[in-house]
């Protein structure tokens, strides 16, 4: 019989958007999105709201990650349970919540005995991270497979997944401070619009810039398409869903049969990407 294995993921990964929400083998640790005095967990404003204070402020909002207590609680009530756990985390770079989580999961292993919890990097953001969480899933079901298992799948399919994704303004993510290389960037030639990728460490990097938004959204299709044979698309997206059935439209012709993952991001992600921001993600199949 397999491990019991339950998987938490953070908010930034779109979850509330999919069918995960209300599944009993996921939980969600919500990242904290605060504008001035107004401070609230992720789900509960919309990304609309957090734009539109955005412009009648001039000021940008600041984020932070789950509490430590949070995460300590959570985790040790499902130990408790006989869960064995897969914690899967935005993007390190973009967030500290991974890091967080590797203290607060040692803490609980140190402090219940049995306690087995294996957290992962995704290396990535949005609806990505729940498209590995399902793959997850569905390989417990289907084949049984243990934690040691399920843990080493994990990082097979963060390896295979590829993360792209255009702007519309490098405000919000420099002033966030998370825009690392990308910030050779700034001060570029007006209206620029880049590309950024994913690198493997997690870090960002600017992989092309174009000048216009059209021409944006057609180089991140022609870079999806440049990815080989491909498992699964993700196209996750601030306020912009005609681009993004543009992308979902183009995707399937071009791949048919691919399940295609479509996400409105959260507040604490927008606040670091800002309006207009959409990425087009995809998993490569394995070899």
């Amino acid at each position: 019989m397999h491990d019991d294995i339950h998987i938490i993921l953070d908010s930034i990964s779109d979850v509330q958007d999919t069918h995960l929400m209300n599944d009993p083998r996921i939980s969600v640790l919500r990242l904290i999105a605060r504008h001035g005095n107004d401070e609230w967990f992720d789900g509960d404003r919309s990304t609309a709201y957090l734009f539109d204070l955005v412009k009648k402020t001039g000021k940008l909002p600041a984020t932070s990650q789950p509490p430590i207590g949070h995460m300590i609680e959570m985790f040790s009530e499902l130990v408790k349970q006989g869960k064995k756990l897969i914690v899967i985390n935005c993007d390190s770079v973009l967030s500290g919540t991974y890091q967080t989580c590797c203290v607060a999961a040692k803490q609980v292993m140190d402090a219940v005995p049995g306690a087995d919890i294996r957290v992962i990097d995704s290396k990535a953001a949005g609806c990505s991270i729940c498209g590995m969480a399902n793959a997850i899933l569905k390989k417990v079901e289907e084949e049984g497979i243990s934690i040691d298992e399920a843990e080493a799948y994990a990082h097979d399919l963060v390896k295979r997944t590829k993360t792209y994704f255009t702007l519309d303004t490098l405000e919000y993510l420099a002033k966030g401070g998370r825009i690392g290389a990308v910030g050779a960037l700034l001060g570029s030639i007006f209206g620029i619009r880049p590309i950024i990728h994913v690198l493997e460490d997690g870090n960002l990097e600017p992989y092309d810039k174009v000048r216009t938004r059209k021409k944006a959204l057609k180089r991140l299709l022609e870079i999806a398409n440049e990815q080989g044979e491909l498992e699964e698309i993700f196209i996750p997206n601030a306020l912009v869903p005609e681009d993004a059935e543009y992308f979902r439209a183009e995707m399937a012709a071009r791949h048919p049969g691919v399940p295609i993952w479509i996400t409105q991001i959260g507040t604490p992600l927008a606040a670091h990407l800002g309006p207009g921001a959409i990425g087009l993600f995809v998993r490569q199949k394995a070899k």
